[in-house]
Parts: structure tokens; sequence; C-alpha cells
């Protein structure tokens, strides 16, 4: 996860040393200093200062035929002036003699009209806010929400404890984050309840966030402007590339915190790893303990790994989408010793307590899943009493035989290479701004090509999640 700004500095770090663990190689094909986690051992790595070209990344290539799909939510989400059409009508209306065709989904991008989200898009408006709607799992979540709608309507659903002033669409984009998995935040701190009732199909549920947007704020965030660096810069003072660090000017004397030293002598025995600090990408290794990952792979196992499925007071759905065929299941650790001591130590290295985290999500990959190109940074949060993923904390809980990497594309492919114990943490917002996205952190999981692959997300929010 480490990203370039595009600023074209001689001394500005995208690779850093390699561990006694593994060695990081840096991909100067592009002119771009990144780094890439391999399982190899005490290589040396070069430095090149070299102009960083800007390219967009074509997708990797065993994605190729479904890249397109993974470019249009970027795309159409952020143009302001986005409107809904083919991109050639005569070629589109030629084509599309055989309805498969729009099962493409590339075709989906360049034949919107013909193949029938603009008109969903224009019939969404029926249910607040007008969608955006660019892919089959889009189209899919319309569908069920017309389903949910036409029960509400025929009085299938108690109408007394339905909320008629709130059961509307209030973002254009609640069908997208439905797709993401918006709709699965527990209940009581979800905002997508009271803002995308319709599509989460929560109009029979009463949410805690309607009254929340224009209400004084007199919440604590986690993180002030500039506090991302200063944590992630702490945790670099305990790796072998600090002195480095210091030499080019990413640390200076000053930041360092001479008290520090018990704290540091305790995270050297992580051997923290710096993968970049444009934005800063670290792991951590033997972080957790066999004994605790398979805990965690066992507490999985007990509560029942499920794919994409997601959870609202009763209400669930399953997803199922192409892009995300990973299986998972969201963990209340309190009362875990083994998961209460992970966290214990998670809290020391971020400094940021427990409850602004969100419960653990434990996860497992078979062969063959995988979860494609996405940002864990949701603009829906900013609505929410909780606000945005600033942090992600991200534990390898097994060896995978083969594949299963985490890989942020967009920084020339850097790699992450799944093993026990092995940890890795990036921001998802900015460090001048801690409601602003970070646009450089968008990654994968790669597909398991052989055995099985566990692991567990923790993500860091704004504002206090638990209570």
């Amino acid at each position: 996860v480490e990203a370039s700004s595009g600023e074209e500095e001689e001394s500005n770090m995208k690779c850093a040393g390699a561990t006694q663990q593994e060695t990081q190689t840096c991909d100067t094909e592009d002119d771009d200093n990144y780094e890439e986690v391999t399982d190899s051992d005490n290589e040396d790595v070069d430095y090149e200062e070299e102009e960083e070209e800007e390219e967009e990344y074509d997708g990797n290539d065993e994605y190729d035929e479904e890249s397109d799909y993974e470019d249009e939510d970027e795309e159409d989400y952020e143009d302001e002036e986005y409107i809904c059409a083919d991109e050639d009508e005569v070629e589109c209306q030629s084509m599309l003699l055989n309805d498969n065709e729009c099962e493409e989904a590339g075709t989906v991008k360049r034949c919107k009209a013909s193949c029938g989200f603009c008109a969903a898009e224009e019939a969404s408006e029926a249910y607040g806010v007008k969608q955006q709607i660019s892919s089959w799992e889009m189209m899919e979540e319309w569908n069920e929400l017309q389903l949910y709608m036409s029960r509400i309507e025929a009085g299938e659903i108690d109408d007394e404890i339905i909320r008629d002033d709130e059961c509307r669409n209030h973002q254009d984009l609640c069908i997208k984050w439905a797709v993401d998995g918006e709709c699965g935040i527990p209940a009581e701190r979800n905002h997508m309840i009271a803002m995308c009732s319709p599509v989460c199909q929560t109009c029979h549920l009463e949410s805690p966030c309607t009254q929340f947007i224009g209400a004084e704020d007199n919440r604590t965030p986690a993180l002030q402007p500039g506090d991302l660096n200063k944590l992630f810069k702490r945790i670099a003072t305990a790796s072998d590339s600090f002195d480095r660090l210091q030499l080019e000017g990413i640390i200076k004397t000053d930041e360092i915190d001479n008290e520090d030293g018990e704290w540091v002598e305790w995270m050297k025995q992580y051997q923290p790893n710096v993968l970049g600090v444009d934005p800063w990408v670290v792991t951590l290794d033997n972080f957790v303990t066999a004994e605790e990952a398979q805990h965690l792979i066992g507490v999985g196992f007990e509560l029942g790994y499920e794919t994409s499925t997601f959870h609202s007071n009763g209400v669930s759905k399953n997803a199922g989408v192409p892009y995300r065929t990973s299986k998972g299941v969201f963990y209340q650790w309190h009362g875990d010793n083994a998961a209460e001591q992970i966290m214990e130590r998670i809290e020391r290295v971020v400094g940021i307590p427990p409850i602004y985290a969100e419960d653990m999500q434990l996860l497992k990959y078979e062969e063959g899943e995988y979860y494609k190109y996405h940002h864990d940074y949701h603009a829906g949060h900013l609505q929410s009493p909780i606000g945005p993923r600033i942090l992600t904390f991200f534990l390898y809980l097994n060896d995978v035989e083969e594949g299963g990497e985490t890989k942020f594309e967009d920084l020339d492919n850097l790699t992450v290479t799944p093993k026990t114990g092995r940890v890795v943490i990036w921001p998802s917002v900015l460090d001048d701004d801690p409601l602003e996205i970070e646009d450089w952190t968008f990654h994968e999981a790669m597909p398991v090509i052989k055995g099985q692959k566990f692991g567990s997300n923790l993500w860091y929010h704004q504002y206090d999640y638990q209570t």
C-alpha cells in the first residue's frame, strides 16, 4: 500500500531495506521505486534515483478480461457530470442482437443504455436519489431493492414499523456501497440504515444515525492532521531502515522521542519492515503467535465462514459478488483472552484505543478465491458517527503454499506474501486530512493458487466505533 504522490524528488524513498526474513526488490522498469515482499533470504536491494513517470496500471494479466469493470467504478463515481449513455449507440445496438453480450464487463461499460442500465438508473428515482448502476452486481442489488419495496407496497411488511419519511435512498452511490458490503455494518452504528434504507432493506429498522447529520459534533477523533506520519515514523525507528530514513531526511532528529527506547526495543522483536513512506506501508513479522493464529482460524470455523454475507438486525442477504469470492465472518472478540492480547499489542503499536476499531473480520480463501482491486475507505462513512476508515491492520494467520498475496496495483504492484504471524499496516486517509481518502492505497487479495489462506482484517475508524 504505498503510493507515490507523483512528486519527482530524488530523495523520495520508495524502497526500504530488506530484513533478515525477506528481501525487498525494487521494480524500476517504469522508473518507479517500489518494493515487493518475497520469501528469499538476505539479498541486496538496489535503490535507483530516477524521475518518476506517471502511468496507468493496465491490470493484472490474470484479470485483463474483467479489468474494465474494475475501472468503471472509479471513473463513473468521480465524474461530476456523469451521464448514462452508450459510448457508441450504433455499435451497441448492432452488437446486442445476442443478449449474452451484455454479460461481458467491457460491454456494460461501453453500452450501458443498450444493456438497460440507464433505464434502471432512471427508475431508481422512484426510491430517492437516482442511483449510478454500472455492473451486474449493482443491477442485482437494484432488482433486490425493487422486490423489497414491492413487498412494502403490497403490505407484506407491517406498515406500522415502516419509516415512510426515511425509506428513501439519500445518496447516488447507495447501490455501489451495498455491493461493497456497507449494509453489513452492525445496525446499531450503520449510517446506511438511514442513508440507503431501500437498498439495505432496512426501512423497518430504526437507525441511531438518522438524526446525526447536522448535530453538534462532540466526537473525539482518533487522528489529528499529522498523526499518521507520526504513527508510522515511530514504527520506523525500530526498523533496519531507520538510519537510511534519517539520512534521506524522511525522519528528522527532532521527531525522535528519546523516551521511546523501551518501546523501540519491544518493537524490534517484530522486525518492522518499511515498504514505503508515501504513503507509509509497513510489515511486522511474528506479531501473532502460531497458537493465536490457530485459535482465530478455529473461531472462524466455529462461527461459520460465509461468502460475502452481510447482516443487519436479522435482515441478511448473500451478495456473492464476482470480484470478491472469499469467505468471512465478523468476530466480537471481547472476552476472548487470545484476541484481547492481540488487540493490546496492536494498540501498543498504533497508539489508537480498540474502541475505534471494527470487530475482527476473520477470512478464509480456498484455491482460486480472491478479492479484487478495492479500497477500504468508503465515503458513506462520512455521514456516520463512526467516520471513515483511517487505517488497516491486516493479520496473516497461515503460510499459503502458493498465491494469496496482498497486492497494491497502483504502487507498481507492491506485493506482500502471506506468512503466519505477519501483519501489514497501511493508511486509508491522508496524513494532513484524516477524512479524505488516500488515493494510492487501493489493493487486492490475489487468488490462492495452492492451499488455503486465513487472515483477519482490523479496520480503524476516525471516531469511536465500539461504543
